[in-house]
Parts: structure tokens; C-alpha cells; sequence
């Protein structure tokens, strides 16, 4: 029958794992977002890197730090296991349709394909106006989205590609520019003010760094003095010092204008001057230094000299609650974007971490494991997300208008500023 076909097809793609091809047993995701069977993982480490503390993984080939306790230490992937248990008992009876529930919600996000926008019944979530990219080897295309950015002097978005080692650029509105390979591991990337791209690197020799032009030509190495950092994150602050988060330390790295070692701060742990593989890192206008702390399933706040200001978020799957938080950014009115990976979706906190919206939902509607795993705001209320899947790798672009959020109180003024604190926010 048709309906075991699809319940057979589902099975093999989404809730097999890789490694052993049959149905995930206690399903643990890695932070690169692939979910393998936890006997699996055991069985690939003890026969190939016993004894190491990182290991590459068995799908995309990015650099896993092992936790403290092992494999049992990464996350479980409730939501494979729950879905798997739902369709597969199920045999999809009464069922072929599956996007009968998922569009269940007149307030749920209309994901679009044929690039093309509707309007949204209302607009708590984003209108998706333009997408580009896809899965693929050719130049425009990408395998694994680890990194991106916008320049705010342009209109160009940089995307890093970590399995392909390679950089793209393109405009705005989709527009290919570009795209260059790198001869070293890249990460995440941001864009300086001469407009020329920062990446952090692995396998670069003893940088942390690497600065690229546009058209992809070497300009320098930074931060040799850092070994074995395994870096990821990457933000430019508004008096253009470098911050950089390290996989392998569970630490944020503060670099001077001239990207020289300046000040380190954090550790491995749960509590508020730690880390557990804090992923992405961005800043606001006062340059306090905001980290999406993956391992930890929250946000954490600090100021530029690494004072702990505030955390939110914990480990769930209702409004505020934050599983596998990943890319993070924030607009003009210093609101904090979540790509809240693993829940799939895109969540908006206030700048006190206060919940105030989700753009973008369901976003496995475009398969069952893309997922949210970047987002980056342009100044003309553009909200861009990277989106990663099996075969599946695109960024899109959705209108969204942050000045409705803005405090009752006083809608002239930037609600980051200690004017602005109230946390009464206009209904949307």
C-alpha cells in the first residue's frame, strides 16, 4: 500500500540511524545537530578514537567534543524518539496526509517554497519574502551551514559551508557573488568594517582566526596565540574588538582591535560564569557580549569585560523554553534572535530575556529534521535564518518588523536603554 510505502520511506530517512541503518535506539544528538543510536556513537569512538577527547562526526566530519561522562553526556533527541514511536506505530492509518496537523494553527508560520510570499494571518510570525541556496556541491550551493552574517555597510551575506571548507557570498535578494574554498577547517563568520570576512578556523596551523577578502584572498592569520581551541562562534563589537567562543575550553575569548589576546573568561559547568559548548555568540549596541550557551540550553548575558549579567532559558519545548539553542543575533532595539534548533524554530526574547515572539515555527515542514541552526537581522527589518537538514541546506529571508515591540512607554528611544527596561511590550 501506498501509506506503507510512505511509513517505510519516512523510516529509512529520518528515524534510522547512520550508522547501524536500523531504528535509533536512545537517539543522542550531537552538537552538529545528526542524531546517532548512543550504543552506536560508543561502538564508533572505542573502535577509532579510543582515548580522545575529539572526534570527528560520523556524517558531516565537524569536531565533536566528547563530554565529561562520555557519550551518555550528549543530549537525548526526545523529539526523534517521540515522532519515531508516533509514525512507525502508527503505519501513517488514516494519516497519508501529515500536513493535515501540521498547518492545525491559523497562527502557525507558512514556510514557502517557489519563493513565493503570502500574507500572513497575523504577525506574530515572519513573511518569508526571498530563499537561496540549496543542498549541493556547486558553487552557490552548500552541505553543511556552520556560519553567517551581513554586512551592515552592504547588502551582501557572507555563509560559511564547514564540511565543504568553503565561504559564499551573495546579495540580499539571493543574488550569487561568489564563493572561495579555504585550505583549513571554517566555522562561523563575520564581516569588519573594511569589509573584509573573519572566520574562525581549525587546522590552520595555531590560529584562531583567519581574514579573507571578498573575493577570497588571504589578508592575515590571527590569534597564534591560541592552540587547540577548537573556535566556533565569531562577533565583531562596535569598537572592533574580535569575540570568539571556544568549544574545547567552554570559554569566550576577547580580542583587541587589533585582534591581539586581551581578556578570557568562563569555564565548563552549569552556573553563570560557565559554559557548555556555547556555540554562537553575538553582541548589541552596548557591546555586552551574548552567547548562546548550546549544552546548557540557555543565553547568557555578559558584559564586554566578561561580567555575568543575566542567563534565560532551560531545557523544553513551550514559548521560552530553549532546546538546543544555536545562532543568535539582534536587531536595532537590541531584542535577542534564538534558533531554537532543535524545537524548530526561531524565537525573539527581549533584550531583559523576557519571551516576546517565535517568527519562525515548524520548520520541519520542510522535512523532518531541518532545523534552524543561524540567523542574522539586517537593519531594513530582514530577518535571515540558515536552515539545515539531510540534503537540505538554504538560507531565507523574512520580513519582520521589530519596531512593533518597542516599549509602550517610549517609542523613540532603543528599548536596550535603561529608559527602556519596562517589560511592557505592545501586543502583536
Amino acid at each position: 500500500m501506498a501509506s506503507e510505502n510512505i511509513a517505510e520511506q519516512v523510516k529509512d530517512n529520518f528515524f534510522s540511524c547512520t550508522i547501524c541503518y536500523q531504528p535509533h535506539n536512545r537517539p543522542k544528538a550531537l552538537p552538529c545537530l545528526h542524531t546517532f543510536c548512543e550504543s552506536c556513537l560508543s561502538d564508533y569512538l572505542h573502535s577509532r578514537f579510543e582515548g580522545s577527547r575529539v572526534f570527528p562526526c560520523p556524517m558531516c566530519k565537524q569536531d565533536i567534543n566528547l563530554p565529561s561522562d562520555g557519550v551518555a553526556g550528549f543530549i537525548d533527541n526526545y523529539m526523534v524518539a517521540k515522532l519515531s514511536d508516533m509514525v512507525l506505530s502508527a503505519h501513517f492509518q488514516g494519516q497519508a496526509d501529515v500536513n493535515s496537523s501540521v498547518h492545525a494553527s491559523t497562527e502557525r508560520t507558512r514556510l514557502l517554497q517557489n519563493n513565493k510570499a503570502q500574507n500572513l494571518e497575523v504577525t506574530k510570525h515572519a513573511r518569508l519574502f526571498q530563499q537561496f541556496g540549496s543542498f549541493g556541491m556547486e558553487p552557490h550551493q552548500f552541505v553543511h551551514i556552520s556560519g553567517l552574517s551581513k554586512s551592515i555597510y552592504s547588502d551582501e551575506i557572507v555563509v560559511a559551508d564547514c564540511s565543504l571548507n568553503k565561504i559564499s557570498v551573495f546579495s540580499l535578494n539571493g543574488q550569487f557573488r561568489t564563493s572561495f574554498i579555504c585550505d583549513c577547517s571554517v566555522r562561523d563568520v563575520d564581516v569588519t568594517p573594511e569589509g573584509n570576512i573573519l572566520t574562525t578556523v581549525s587546522r590552520a596551523g595555531s590560529a584562531l582566526l583567519r581574514e579573507y577578502s571578498m573575493d577570497g584572498h588571504l589578508v592575515a592569520s590571527h590569534g597564534s596565540f591560541y592552540k587547540y581551541e577548537n573556535p566556533f562562534g565569531i562577533a565583531l563589537t562596535r569598537t572592533g574588538r574580535t569575540i570568539v567562543t571556544s568549544l574545547q575550553k567552554n570559554c569566550v575569548h576577547v580580542l583587541t582591535d587589533k585582534k591581539k589576546q586581551s581578556i578570557t573568561f568562563g569555564s565548563h559547568g552549569c552556573g553563570p560564569n560557565h559554559f557548555s559548548s556555547p556555540y554562537y555568540i553575538t553582541t548589541n549596541i552596548r557591546d555586552d557580549i551574548i552567547v548562546s550557551d548550546t549544552g546548557n540550553n540557555r543565553i547568557k548575558v555578559h558584559r564586554s569585560d566578561g561580567t555575568f549579567v543575566q542567563s534565560f532559558g532551560n531545557q523544553g519545548s513551550s514559548d521560552s523554553k530553549l532546546f538546543y539553542p544555536m545562532g543568535i543575533c539582534t536587531d536595532k532595539n537590541c531584542n535577542i534572535y534564538v534558533a531554537d534548533a532543535n524545537n524548530y524554530r526561531v524565537q525573539m526574547f527581549s533584550p531583559e530575556g523576557i519571551y516576546m515572539a517565535s517568527p519562525v515555527i515548524n520548520t520541519y515542514e520542510y522535512g523532518m529534521d531541518v532545523k534552524p541552526v543561524h540567523v542574522a537581522f539586517h537593519h531594513d527589518d530582514i530577518l535571515i535564518v540558515a536552515f539545515q537538514g539531510t540534503r537540505f541546506s538554504e538560507i531565507h529571508a523574512y520580513l519582520w518588523d521589530c519596531n512593533q515591540f518597542i516599549p509602550k512607554e517610549d517609542k523613540s528611544c532603543c528599548s536596550c536603554l535603561p529608559c527602556c527596561s519596562s517589560t511592557a511590550y505592545d501586543d502583536i
